[in-house]
């Protein structure tokens, strides 16, 4: 026994007293190469103004500066002075710690924003970061932090308005290779003698199966982000209107094909029900798809669109057409695709759905004229269908028509009431007429129709129709 003690005990002091020190190196190494990766993007940069690291201990003071410019598709708006935030990094190494992140685990940590820049535009607590973030690395290497942003007010000036928020807290781990995340606040509110706006139960969900230095330095990699807002109320009592929207959301994943080297996007916007004055609409969502999307023409796209930030406007065009004379083919080459997964929403008139699916394939090469569209006709593909309810159609069509109707000079003068009569008359003959033709689909209680493009024909529910080219 006293052999084994003899053996443990000075094994157990040396690695307090070592491995503090090289986890300290590691983390050093890790601070350098994510910094090295961020400033990689030219719309930030992140600077290191300072680090202190001890045995046990290491403090970082981080510059992040970004030019808001960049963020900013608008070419005639004002420019924006540079904005620059100091983060402050502390952490403590183990396995055996001690002091503000005292524990059992390789690395104990905080990130710090304290935000005094801010308060000229927002009001919260007096010695209180406006983000703070504790983590913990445990011995088995997995990462856990919880992250919270402060509750704070502002006065919205030009609106006469105040902007409340609850404040944000989440938390997330590293584990196995994946990071996941989940976060939430319980109110934002917008008051002011016109209108009120009121947003309850925001939560944000997020997966990711990459290290944050892939993030960083990949153009694609698989993840998975939802946000929801439980509530949205809009209360406009300039207009006596209400808007009330339930579970409002979006959602957003990426995948990552690492034998291609291609990467698809999807992004879906929704809500389970949404109320106007007396429109009333439920599950209502628009499902977005890019897939077969090139990773190298999109790290292209990147460097091009953080080179072109700093060239004067009028050299951008011609930037940008040089560009895709030397990249677009790594793009088409891989048979992209758009797709429109899903239209879809439910009313009181009934139900419809609808999706299009369009790609480009069989490309080898780029035509001489990169405007030929006989070309890129010959090489597209498009399926899509529209299906619905017959009532919500004939409703759909006759608010359509009410439109043509207010805008047509022989029928302006005429009341709500004889614009309804008028297009009530005329739908039901539109219909059948395009039934007739092939275009529309009946059946006893429902409208489709059918679209594709295939070898540059354009068919409708089968039926050939010329392009007008």
């Amino acid at each position: 026994m006293k052999k084994l003690l003899s053996v443990l005990l000075p094994a157990a002091v040396l690695t307090g007293v070592v491995a503090p020190k090289i986890a300290g190196i590691q983390l050093e190494s890790s601070i350098d190469e994510i910094v090295t990766a961020a400033n990689k993007n030219s719309a930030y940069t992140v600077e290191v103004k300072n680090m202190d690291s001890s045995w046990f201990s290491t403090q970082t003071t981080f510059l992040i500066s970004m030019d808001l410019n960049a963020f900013s598709d608008v070419s005639d708006t004002p420019e924006l002075e540079p904005f620059s935030v100091e983060v402050d990094f502390s952490a403590s190494h183990g396995p055996f710690r001690f002091g503000e992140h005292a524990g059992f685990g390789w690395l104990g940590w905080t990130l710090e924003v304290a935000g005094d820049q801010l308060r000229e535009h927002l009001v919260w607590a007096e010695q209180t970061p406006f983000y703070l973030v504790h983590g913990n690395m445990n011995a088995l290497g997995s990462y856990y932090y919880n992250d919270s942003i402060t509750p704070f007010t502002t006065d919205i000036e030009d609106h006469k308005a105040q902007l409340t928020f609850s404040g944000f807290q989440g938390k997330g781990q590293y584990q196995d290779g994946q990071l996941t995340y989940h976060g939430g606040a319980d109110s934002l509110t917008v008051t002011s003698e016109l209108r009120d706006v009121n947003v309850e139960r925001l939560t944000m969900d997020m997966t990711m199966p990459s290290s944050l230095k892939a993030i960083f330095e990949s153009a694609f990699y698989d993840s998975d982000t939802k946000i929801n807002f439980g509530a949205v109320r809009l209360n406009d009592s300039e207009q006596n209107e209400n808007i009330d929207i339930a579970d409002l959301y979006v959602k957003a994943s990426t995948e990552f094909n690492q034998e291609k080297q291609q990467g698809n996007i999807q992004v879906a916007y929704g809500s389970k029900k949404v109320e106007i004055a007396d429109f009333h609409g439920e599950d209502l969502a628009l499902e977005i798809e890019l897939a077969n999307i090139s990773q190298e023409f999109l790290k292209s796209y990147q460097d091009f669109a953080n080179s072109v930030n700093t060239l004067p406007a009028e050299d951008a065009g011609a930037k940008a057409m040089e560009f895709m004379s030397a990249n677009l083919l790594s793009l088409v080459g891989g048979e992209p695709q758009v797709n429109i997964t899903s239209l879809r929403g439910t009313f009181p008139q009934g139900s419809f759905n609808s999706n299009l699916h369009a790609s480009l394939v069989g490309i080898s090469a780029l035509p001489e004229q990169s405007l030929d569209r006989t070309f890129w006709l010959s090489h597209a593909l498009v399926d899509g269908k529209l299906s619905g309810d017959k009532a919500l159609i004939e409703f759909m069509a006759v608010q359509v028509m009410k439109v043509q109707l207010k805008n047509n000079p022989q029928t302006q003068g005429m009341s709500e009431e004889q614009l309804e009569q008028v297009a009530a008359q005329q739908v039901p003959t539109i219909l059948e007429s395009l039934e007739q033709q092939g275009l529309l689909v009946s059946t006893n209680d429902s409208y489709s129709s059918n679209i594709s493009l295939k070898d540059s024909e354009f068919k409708v529910n089968e039926k050939p129709i010329q392009l007008p080219l």
